[in-house]
């Protein structure tokens, strides 16, 4: 499908890091697979059903649904993303649909899926509030939007700022610098940096009050899963960052 200018930038800065986000998919598949399919069937709206991952990336999410019997569609607006995620479910041996889409603008019919998974997507989004009602159109009566993410640009405070850095100086000195998935140029990195509303909007009180008015209900809020979702390495690095889960249903 064409892409909005906007979407286009975000697909073309992450198309630059489908190999190196892909590297640390393929560790958490050895090492973090069975927590993170726990939580996503623990909060998932039934046993089985049509599952979308939003910002599919590599396939993490759709793989682990895939293997637990979800009928799954993974989307992203990267051509190099959604390339990658299919060849990691011909590796994984399971059967998934993965597609280039907008994921503010998504051509699905309305009430399509029972299930809406995401991780580390939403803080991208260019005009979120457009993106969240899209989600709630093709999501199912009874059906349930998860996801999860963090403050990765945003700082609230110089505290903060400071916290983070002392993290990332104590992940030097314990492991070598931190993975860089970027392997494009400057242009293609300061487009993408400028369609980011979240970069200065908290998280998740931002979605704390605008889920509502949107049409989702029963808001469920988790502040922080770092503990149970990170290897060690990672719990450190972001120990400063809170990863938060959002719940809601329709």
């Amino acid at each position: 499908m064409e892409l909005s200018n906007q979407a286009g930038a975000v697909g073309k800065r992450w198309d630059f890091c489908a190999s190196g986000y892909d590297g640390i998919v393929q560790e958490e598949l050895q090492s973090q697979a069975a927590v993170w399919q726990s939580i996503l069937l623990a909060q998932a709206p039934q046993k089985q059903g049509s599952l979308l991952d939003i910002g599919t990336g590599p396939g993490f999410f759709s793989i682990l649904m895939a293997q637990a019997g979800w009928d799954v569609t993974g989307v992203d607006c990267s051509a190099a993303m959604v390339e990658t995620a299919a060849e990691n479910a011909k590796k994984a041996g399971v059967r998934a649909r993965f597609l280039q889409k907008d994921i503010h603008a998504l051509d699905f019919p309305d009430h399509s899926f029972d299930y809406l998974v995401s991780r580390n997507v939403t803080w991208i989004l260019y005009d979120p509030e457009k993106a969240f009602a899209e989600w709630r159109r093709v999501l199912k009566p009874g059906g349930r939007l998860l996801y999860f993410d963090a403050n990765w640009y945003y700082r609230r405070s110089e505290a903060e700022r400071q916290a983070i850095a002392r993290d990332e100086e104590e992940y030097r000195k314990t492991y070598g610098p931190p993975v860089d998935t970027y392997s494009g140029d400057a242009a293609t990195e300061a487009s993408f940096q400028e369609t980011l509303f979240f970069h200065s909007h908290s998280r998740p009180e931002w979605d704390r009050t605008h889920l509502g008015p949107l049409g989702f209900t029963h808001i469920r809020i988790t502040p922080r899963l770092n503990e149970q979702v990170y290897t060690p390495p990672y719990k450190l690095l972001f120990r400063s960052i809170p990863l938060f889960m959002v719940q809601a249903d329709v």
